[in-house]
């Protein structure tokens, strides 16, 4: 399993971070990517940061997509406020069982305060 793993970030309306976790399969096969993403981000030392990323129980199904060969998936992300050490530029993004540390596109960390459950994400979806 080949995966392209890339996150952008830019600021929302209410000094938050909005942005897309894309996926692309640069692989042979097909790829099943299962649930909604977690997100850690890490400080400046590497570290992960003491945040959570809520995951919310809403029914879905199927509870995945497949990614063809070739194929892009993207799930909407969002980083709420941070109160905390400062963030590196990088996240650990973990699903269908793997973890990534992806360099981020955007601003490292959130301009609001916030208490370090402020991390979301959302279903992959099939990209065109």
């Amino acid at each position: 399993m080949t995966l392209e793993v890339r996150l952008s970030w830019s600021a929302d309306e209410r000094d938050g971070l909005i942005g897309w976790l894309e996926v692309r399969n640069s692989g042979e096969n097909v790829v099943r990517l299962a649930g909604k993403p977690g997100l850690r981000p890490l400080g400046l030392d590497g570290a992960p940061l003491s945040t959570e990323c809520v995951v919310t129980l809403e029914l879905r199904t199927p509870d995945y997509v497949d990614v063809p060969s070739g194929g892009t998936a993207r799930a909407p992300v969002g980083w709420g406020g941070w109160d905390g050490p400062p963030a590196g530029g990088q996240v650990e993004v973990s699903f269908s069982g793997r973890t990534y540390t992806v360099d981020v596109d955007g601003p490292a960390q959130p301009p609001g305060r916030g208490p370090g459950t402020n991390l979301w994400s959302n279903w992959f979806e099939i990209s065109s």
